[in-house]
């Protein structure tokens, strides 16, 4: 059960900033592919150094919210927040080093960074599933799973530009991206979701049930 506080508001906060980060990253590779430079390479970093920030904050957020009642679940979303903070510096590394000159061992540091930021969103994604059903919970599973997915396909399409299928890298690297931020953005609208209202006891122990109308 998540409760209102400190780290609600990081989490909004966080999920913000993977949202921003990752449509300018989206919007640096899509002027990458068309244009077929390294233009909008440098929205790519910049986009990862903000999804960086945001996955740090959400790590602290969950940090804090932490007890014994959801300790499993929740040390799942901070292993894996900070794992996608890890992958998102070794992407922008990866990057400042193509920018650099180093183009082969920078794609290669892109592709693990973005290897283990689909792994930090996996298991924010199993850590969510842990967890009692509600809205907010399916929302979660979905935008950190395809934030996982499109992190892994990004970690593809830089294998195969390794390989010298450069045009087919490019494409899968934009889809790839933009999987990403529709995974950021289901993120933002899971943390803005009020919890769901438990449901009242009666006097001897059973639950009270009330339809949805009675809340219209």
């Amino acid at each position: 059960m998540i409760t209102h506080g400190n780290g609600d508001d990081l989490l909004i906060s966080a999920a913000w900033l993977l949202g921003i980060g990752t449509l300018v990253g989206a919007i640096g590779q899509t002027r990458q592919t068309l244009t077929s430079t390294n233009l909008g390479k440098d929205l790519v970093l910049k986009g990862n150094g903000i999804e960086a920030v945001g996955n740090s904050l959400q790590a602290i957020g969950r940090s804090k919210m932490l007890n014994p009642e959801n300790e499993r679940s929740e040390t799942y979303f901070i292993f894996g927040a900070w794992l996608e903070a890890i992958g998102n510096i070794a992407n922008a590394v990866g990057i400042d080093m193509q920018l650099s000159g180093s183009v082969e061992e920078g794609t290669r540091t892109d592709a693990i960074g973005s290897g283990i930021q689909g792994l930090g969103a996996a298991f924010e994604t199993f850590g969510a599933s842990l967890t009692e059903e509600s809205i907010s919970r399916s929302f979660e599973i979905k935008g950190n799973g395809l934030i996982a997915a499109g992190s892994f396909l990004e970690s593809v399409g830089n294998i195969f530009i390794l390989n010298e299928k450069v045009r087919l890298g490019e494409h899968i690297l934009l889809l790839g991206s933009w999987t990403q931020v529709f995974g950021a953005f289901i993120l933002i609208e899971a943390f803005s979701l009020d919890p769901e209202p438990e449901p009242e006891k009666e006097k001897d122990g059973h639950n009270r049930h009330y339809s949805y109308a009675n809340y219209c």
